[in-house]
């Protein structure tokens, strides 16, 4: 068996679409070492992997923007400088997430170097879709978005910043980069222009609920209220990076309150969750919670729009209500707005009184009902972890 690589940012929305995959190649024979900081160790160990830690001078894992302004540069030195140095040493080399040095990385290693995404792949083609149906996004962003001249400044901004030269446009750090094989945790019909990734490199994996990553939020948490819960049961999520803003998470709470919903919100973190205040009996208010195996139960899902959560919850069959908070988060809501799999509330518009609308409308809305069936089928038909071990496998075998 094969000794597999993988490194990337160290954000819970980056590495935690790579586990899946990670998991099945260890099912596979394979050994599995993952290049990320000390923080992720207990995930890591849990699917069997071997962590390697590095970036000792992170203050835990990225789940705020202020660190990647504080950190980024010496961060994406030393994830590159360790892959260089590691790469070496395995049959194949996996970079997660948004890696700005990716092709150099290829051209220094000779084994191969494989991309994996942690969302549906980017070119100047999609992100000019996203515009067009960005309808809540600013709209001097939707002009950059749509403008080559203004992505490449954006780019060069980022790379002087955070790799000491210009990197050109920003968006081809976000689409596939491998010269041997490019995997999103998309499926086909969740990628906007999906014609364009046809050829043999670019592979749907397509999404895989999220692994709870400590046994003490499952042990912690009272899931056997929601599991024996006869009514309707929503869940409200801003995900771990753009989840300051706690009135959401008031409004929720408020819009539910005394009623037949059993109402559970994850906040992120404890000063999150303190802020919020006191909350009805029918309201489980934590810091984390175990995702997927609320969402089993969820009818609803309030949530920002990060990948992981909005695709956890069409998987797991709760429809999604989308309130977007900065990065991809805007591109999943409307993509999925779009696909009529879910709707949006805009932050301006996130009232008591239109929570308590949408919630009603949602739950008798034919259409959506049949968006979000159809884009759960297309995430049962796709590739899926095991199938894109195998694929990897058969890759290292014949290199």
């Amino acid at each position: 068996m094969a000794r597999i690589l993988f490194g990337c940012v160290p954000a819970y929305g980056v590495i935690n679409p790579s586990f899946p995959l990670v998991k099945a190649l260890v099912e596979a024979g394979h050994d599995v070492d993952y290049f990320v900081p000390e923080s992720f160790r207990p995930a890591v160990e849990k699917i069997g992997a071997t962590p390697i830690p590095w970036g000792f001078y992170l203050d835990g894992p990225i789940t705020r923007p202020q660190q990647i302004a504080r950190f980024g540069r010496r961060m994406f030195s030393d994830q590159d400088a360790g892959l260089r140095a590691l790469g070496p040493r395995y049959d194949a080399v996996v970079a997660a997430g948004m890696q700005p040095t990716l092709p150099e990385l290829q051209d220094a290693l000779d084994v191969p170097v494989l991309f994996c995404s942690p969302m549906f792949f980017q070119s100047p083609r999609v992100i000019a879709h996203l515009a067009d149906i960005g309808e809540g996004l600013p709209a001097m962003a939707r002009r950059m978005m749509r403008s080559r001249r203004q992505r490449s400044l954006l780019g060069a901004a980022f790379g002087l910043a955070m790799l000491g030269r210009p990197a050109g446009d920003i968006i081809a750090m976000m689409g596939p980069r491998s010269r041997t094989l490019n995997i999103t945790p998309a499926s086909r019909l969740y990628q906007p222009c999906a014609e364009e990734f046809s050829d043999a490199t670019c592979v749907f994996m397509g999404p895989t609920p999220t692994l709870a990553s400590s046994e003490a939020v499952l042990d912690s948490f009272p899931l056997d209220r929601v599991r024996a819960h006869e009514g309707p049961v929503v869940y409200g999520t801003l995900g771990t990076v753009f989840n300051t803003w706690t009135p959401f998470f008031r409004i929720l709470a408020d819009a539910f309150a005394g009623s037949d919903v059993l109402l559970v919100l994850t906040t992120g973190n404890e000063a999150n969750r303190a802020a919020v205040g006191p909350v009805a009996d029918n309201v489980i208010l934590s810091s984390f919670v175990p995702q997927a195996e609320v969402l089993e139960r969820a009818d609803v899902c309030f949530t920002h729009g990060g990948f992981g959560s909005a695709t956890d919850a069409i998987a797991l069959g709760a429809t999604p209500i989308l309130t977007p908070m900065g990065a991809d988060q805007f591109f999943n809501a409307y993509r999925l707005s779009e696909l009529d799999a879910g709707r949006v509330l805009p932050k301006g518009e996130f009232t008591v009184e239109a929570v308590r609308a949408i919630y009603e409308d949602v739950r008798h809305d034919g259409r959506l009902a049949a968006g979000t069936a159809a884009l759960r089928e297309s995430f049962a038909e796709a590739e899926g972890p095991a199938g894109v071990a195998r694929r990897i496998g058969d890759l290292i075998a014949a290199s």
